[in-house]
């Protein structure tokens, strides 16, 4: 029996009529088929009709690439735009990285980071570089600390980009837009810690585009000399890319200078499990590729920590020795925090803020993918995490944002769960995830109405008051109301097209679904989460009261002022701090202490109250202020 002409002008079969080329070892259509055919799906019907949409598809193919590209652009934009632009650096992490931004803009000190005056010796400043050149560049046209935070999007993207290039390489994937790469960058995306973490202004960005990198390099060079070893498919050995032991090489140093040596070191203990799983990789090839990768990371591993080195050997050590030695063996805890005295927390954070890469990782391993565990696709992002995760677990310190690093290589396990599910389940997952966030989107809307009303109704939104205050209006600005009703309308119009998706409908409507509700909220509730959360109010407040009290020549101790609140003084008063143990030991005429509202500190009578303030909702800080009154002389007894 005679098949149909394909594209090429050879005749395939007629069982595979309509199939691709592309698509022929896919059971689920492109991203780029999705694009095209949504709207035209319902009216696919007979077989001269689809003839001849086949054959005009030739004509219109470069017009779909485009249109799919261009869809993947305007997604790429909502999920990182909202939330990186349009509000002031918040506590915690985000007030202490401006700091170091502030002092190298306006310093040009870029070997010593430092806070507000003091050395911040907790983490290498690679972030703190590319984002003081990103303020530096863009602070005409944006507020300093927007143009800043620019380098959180930066480094998502380049995070999501090495994703997607792991997944090619991990499914032979032939095209950037195949559902199996889309997919797991939309597992990878979708995350709640990356959701959250992707757009704040701090160093684990950066950790997170280094992962991402180096793992990617690590991925293709151990496919590429391990090939179809070890029950690998053939069609996994990937031509020769003579990038991959370089790209491996810049991810390990980009992960050194973001945040320190656990990362790199947990990169070095998976190619030592490469070597012992694949003997292939045991190979003159294999080792010239990680010599390169030496060279590569060489600059990163000794250019700063050297120049720190020969400024001040104390601060060396206070990097080195404190924040990476002293926090995993614990002597540093007590001093910098984050003890990790709960059992089996780094565990429970991986599965709960992991979701739903995490979870589907274990589906995936549950339900048969554990059999290939030699397959280089499934052993090195489980070597990987697992390494990384059991030195977190005996770390004695932790917090839920150090499983970051493990939520990409995981998501290459995690799309393995997917074809491994019933069709169904996929299904309810999808509308699950459309009934969830189109929840959370309408209630966005209502809480905006209400809000930005100042004689609406606000008794409904009582739960809120906890962390938000009631008693203010939020401001119409148009320009975050358009962009909300473009993430909602854009969102209405792709949920027709998941019924396309096959088996990644689920997944696909559950990031598409989180991409909309982070979107609404960091736009039409920005004004409202920023005036809760920012400084500003407080030390204007403060600059006000002091503006005809404060002298040429004064100075501000403080007691207790926390890394997050000094650069918010500076950065809002132009006051830098001096910091002391006890009020009396400064010569200043000023004195700012934090503390809470319930317990005032207990100072000498010389120091009077003078101001106090919080950020509108937090029931438990207070700043106070206190000027020094000249204490009287003792009265001198007259003799009769």
């Amino acid at each position: 029996m005679q098949g149909n002409a394909t594209p090429g002008g050879r005749h395939a079969p007629g069982s595979a009529h309509h199939v691709r080329p592309s698509e022929a070892n896919s059971p689920t259509p492109s991203a780029a088929a999705l694009a095209v055919r949504a709207p035209s799906a319902a009216g696919a019907a007979g077989g001269r009709a689809a003839d001849a949409r086949g054959t005009s598809s030739v004509a219109r193919a470069p017009l779909a690439g485009l249109r799919a590209w261009l869809v993947a652009a305007a997604v790429l934009c909502a999920y990182l735009l909202p939330g990186v632009l349009g509000h002031d650096p918040w506590k915690q992490d985000e007030t202490y990285t401006f700091g170091i931004i502030q002092h190298m803009l306006e310093s040009g000190d870029f070997v010593v980071p430092t806070n507000a005056g003091q050395p911040f010796l907790e983490k290498p400043p690679l972030y703190d570089w590319v984002a003081t050149g990103l303020a530096w560049l863009f602070s005409r046209y944006l507020p300093l600390h927007d143009a800043a935070r620019l380098a959180s999007a930066l480094f998502a993207a380049l995070a999501f980009g090495f994703a997607a290039r792991a997944a090619r390489i991990a499914t032979s994937a032939t095209r950037w837009l195949e559902l199996p790469v889309i997919g797991t960058v939309a597992l990878y995306a979708g995350s709640l810690i990356v959701i959250k973490h992707s757009h704040d202004l701090m160093t684990d960005v950066a950790l997170m585009a280094g992962t991402a990198m180096g793992f990617c390099g690590l991925l293709e060079l151990v496919i590429r000399h391990a090939g179809s070893a070890n029950g690998a498919n053939a069609m996994h050995r990937a031509p020769a890319n003579r990038f991959a032991a370089p790209l491996f090489g810049l991810g390990v140093g980009v992960a050194l200078m973001s945040k320190g040596l656990f990362v790199p070191l947990v990169f070095g203990a998976t190619v030592v499990a490469t070597l012992v799983l694949y003997p292939a990789c045991r190979s003159r090839a294999f080792f010239r590729s990680l010599a390169v990768a030496a060279l590569v990371c060489a600059p990163f591993a000794l250019i700063w920590p050297t120049a720190l080195f020969l400024r001040s050997e104390s601060l060396f050590l206070v990097w080195f020795w404190e924040n990476n030695v002293g926090r995993f063996f614990g002597f540093s805890v007590p001093t910098l925090g984050a003890e990790n005295d709960k059992p089996l927390f780094i565990w429970r954070a991986l599965l709960t803020v992991g979701f739903p890469v995490a979870p589907l990782a274990l589906v995936a391993l549950t339900r048969g993918l554990w059999r290939e565990w030699r397959a280089p696709g499934v052993a090195l992002p489980l070597a990987f995490a697992g390494i990384g995760m059991a030195v977190l677990h005996i770390s004695a310190t932790s917090r839920q944002l150090y499983v970051l690093p493990f939520i990409a290589p995981l998501a290459l396990v995690a799309a393995q769960a997917i074809p491994r599910l019933p069709q169904r389940l996929h299904t309810a997952w999808d509308y699950a995830s459309r009934l969830l966030f189109g929840a959370v989107a309408a209630l966005a809307w209502v809480v905006w109405s209400l809000m930005s009303d100042h004689n609406g109704p606000r008794a409904a939104l009582q739960w809120l008051g906890r962390w938000l205050p009631l008693d203010w209006t939020m401001p119409i600005e148009p320009a975050l109301v358009l962009s909300a009703l473009a993430i909602t309308i854009g969102w209405v119009g792709l949920l027709p097209s998941l019924r396309l998706a096959g088996k990644w409908r689920g997944a696909l409507s559950w990031a598409m679904g989180a991409l909309v509700a982070w979107g609404l909220i960091y736009t039409l509730l920005l004004p409202w989460l920023d005036v809760a959360k920012s400084y500003r109010s407080v030390f204007e407040d403060l600059n006000r009261q002091l503006a005809l009290e404060w002298n040429d020549g004064d100075c501000m101790a403080s007691v207790d002022l926390g890394e997050s609140e000094a650069p918010m003084l500076y950065y809002f008063s132009g006051i830098r701090h001096q910091p002391v143990a006890q009020p009396n030991a400064s010569a200043c005429t000023w004195l700012i202490v934090q503390g809470t509202r319930a317990n005032p500190p207990a100072l000498d009578g010389e120091w009077k109250p003078f101001w106090s303030g919080a950020r509108p909702g937090d029931e438990q800080e207070m700043l106070r202020v206190y000027v020094r009154t000249p204490t009287p002389p003792a009265a001198t007894r007259l003799r009769p």
